[in-house]
């Protein structure tokens, strides 16, 4: 029976934590899984509901959580030699989701595999847009011939262990894009399988919206400029309204979801303006500011 270690990130995910580990506890397959839950200062009951679901526990101190960080610290602890990451609030759909990701390692040369998503019902719309558009039904095998449009989430995913011990996660955010994006040009092979999901979706402020748009786009800033940020939030703002407008909600709905959309793209433009350009962070950085 083959070992599957499972790194689960937790912080305050007391309403989900024990559907997911009964949900994973149900899958088919001949399976022995090692679960262990990385929390960073739950202050719910998050980590005694894990404990009564037989996880195994990682506690990180509060402040020094990051996505890298606490996923690597994970896949340390567990055993097999495959790992597989979910978010505690990314519940399977159904019981062959283990066993469809897993099956893809047995071509050699696949270092990842991460899965479909699909909103939960209560998603809001942007969710709901955001999702369809990132998450397909088409499967997409991604090498270093072809990686365009190269999809990969840790929120569902699994990987080959002896490629993370070449190649570690380490950016703080969006550390799975840019880690698929190593691993493929060293060689590798990412998977995409949308035959099998599980439900994930957020509720998220129109600042923490703007924040997940920032560490998305950062991953391919080659040269940011102030200019670029406010084509981007004009592109956002236009493209979003227009979604809006399209849906079947009644029309005091419909500008609530716009003023939301305008808080969201603020912010999108304040904080990306924060950071800086390219060429300011790099003079921050070479000590020359």
């Amino acid at each position: 029976m083959a070992t599957v270690g499972v790194v689960i990130r937790t912080l305050n995910e007391s309403e989900l934590i024990g559907r997911c580990l009964e949900t994973l506890a149900g899958q088919r397959g001949d399976f022995n899984l090692d679960v262990l839950v990385v929390d960073s200062g739950s202050t719910d009951e998050t980590v005694e509901i894990a404990r009564r679901h037989g996880a195994r526990i990682v506690e990180l101190p509060p402040g020094e959580f990051d996505y890298s960080r606490s996923l690597n610290l994970g896949i340390e602890e567990v055993r097999g030699d495959l790992v597989v990451s979910l978010s505690a609030h990314a519940i399977p759909t159904d019981e062959g989701w283990l066993e469809s990701v897993t099956s893809h390692f047995e071509q050699p040369d696949v270092a990842g595999v991460s899965t479909r998503q699909v909103p939960w019902p209560d998603a809001p719309w942007q969710e709901v847009k955001r999702i369809a558009q990132a998450f397909g039904e088409e499967p997409r095998t991604y090498s270093r011939a072809d990686s365009a449009g190269l999809l990969f989430s840790n929120a569902a995913s699994a990987i080959r262990r002896s490629v993370w011990q070449e190649h570690p996660f380490t950016l703080p955010a969006v550390e799975d894009l840019e880690w698929a994006q190593r691993v493929v040009a060293a060689g590798w092979s990412i998977v995409y399988e949308p035959g099998t999901a599980v439900y994930h979706s957020h509720r998220e402020s129109p600042r923490a919206q703007a924040r997940r748009m920032i560490d998305i786009n950062r991953v391919n800033d080659a040269e940011r400029t102030h200019l670029r940020t406010l084509h981007e939030a004009a592109g956002f703002f236009r493209r979003d309204a227009r979604s809006i407008f399209r849906l079947d909600d009644p029309l005091r709905r419909k500008l609530a979801y716009l003023a939301e959309l305008a808080r969201t793209v603020c912010f999108y433009v304040i904080d990306f303006s924060r950071s800086g350009t390219t060429a300011e962070r790099r003079r921050r950085d070479s000590g020359l500011t």
